[in-house]
């Protein structure tokens, strides 16, 4: 599967899932909070996969480079998880663990352990996406749980806790100290939408392009991301950083093709690019509304 992370700079969906000591202590074993992950079996070739942030519970559906997340509130207890999303589904299924590994706190510090148990979650799992384009229907998934309990240690001790795993940066292994790097931003405030490409640098030379249209949209108590990437060959891309001026010509499945230029008053867009979305109608990047931007490396998340 393509790394869920891609949507990160859009989503802002990365985070740590951290028991407040306060609260922790006076819920019950049954509501302590936790850590769910767990694949989803879906149709028309799809992979699908639900993971909690936070308090927040992500459902992401992807087929090769086109990938769609939904963000809810939820219930993510040792007994279970219940999320609903919107009149798209219903997850609400109690784990049954299997093989648990525990983790005591560190010599010298007090708390009870925290947990990793491997299981199945049962009940039920139903999802239809926007148009029919997925549909997700089982009464079991195979997933795992991690519960970090609160630790108090003496000052001079470092408290750990059992953590899933950061998202990384989506560009973090395209960044190279090597080669000339260059990245468009393109973006909307009307349509909460964005394009981007970026010149991957491999040694001294130019390697390849990495092409990224997102677009966001609240409903239904859902916050959706959808996304499109592509890689392609440096000639896709191309810039002048001196005179301020690229154009871009990516590769299926987006199509059409852009160019910018910088100058006084207001740089030129013009483009007839179109980012096909999992769901949703094709994005359009034509249109005054768009305002670009060319730079010698990434925009900061």
């Amino acid at each position: 599967m393509t790394p869920p992370s891609l949507l990160a700079p859009v989503l802002a969906i990365v985070a740590l899932l951290v028991a407040a000591p306060g609260a922790v202590g006076a819920m019950a074993p049954q509501d302590r909070p936790a850590s769910i992950q767990f694949e989803l079996a879906a149709n028309n070739g799809l992979d699908a996969r639900l993971e909690t942030f936070d308090g927040k519970v992500v459902l992401e559906i992807e087929r090769r480079n086109r990938i769609v997340s939904y963000e809810v509130e939820g219930e993510a207890t040792e007994a279970g998880l219940k999320a609903r999303f919107g009149k798209l589904g219903l997850i609400d299924v109690a784990f049954e663990p299997g093989n648990t590994r525990t983790f005591k706190p560190p010599k010298g510090c007090k708390g009870d352990p925290s947990t990793f148990s491997e299981g199945f979650y049962v009940g039920t799992i139903q999802f239809t996406g926007e148009r029919n384009y997925v549909r997700i229907e089982a009464a079991r998934a195979k997933g795992t749980m991690s519960v970090s309990r609160p630790q108090e240690c003496p000052k001079d001790r470092r408290s750990r806790r059992l953590q899933p795993l950061p998202r990384p940066s989506p560009f973090s292994p395209l960044q190279s100290a090597r080669g000339e790097e260059a990245s468009l931003f393109v973006s909307s405030r009307s349509c909460r939408c964005f394009f981007a490409a970026y010149a991957r640098p491999e040694d001294e030379n130019r390697g390849s392009t990495l092409f990224l249209g997102a677009k966001l949209e609240t409903r239904e108590g859902m916050e959706i991301g959808r996304a499109t990437t592509v890689e392609a060959g440096p000639s896709t891309f191309t810039f002048n950083h001196k005179a301020g001026t690229a154009s871009v010509d990516p590769p299926q499945p987006f199509t059409g093709t852009a160019t910018f230029k910088r100058r006084k008053g207001r740089d030129l867009w013009r483009s007839t690019l179109r980012v096909p979305l999992l769901g949703a109608d094709p994005m359009s990047l034509r249109g005054r509304g768009f305002r670009a931007h060319l730079a010698r490396n990434l925009p900061s998340d």
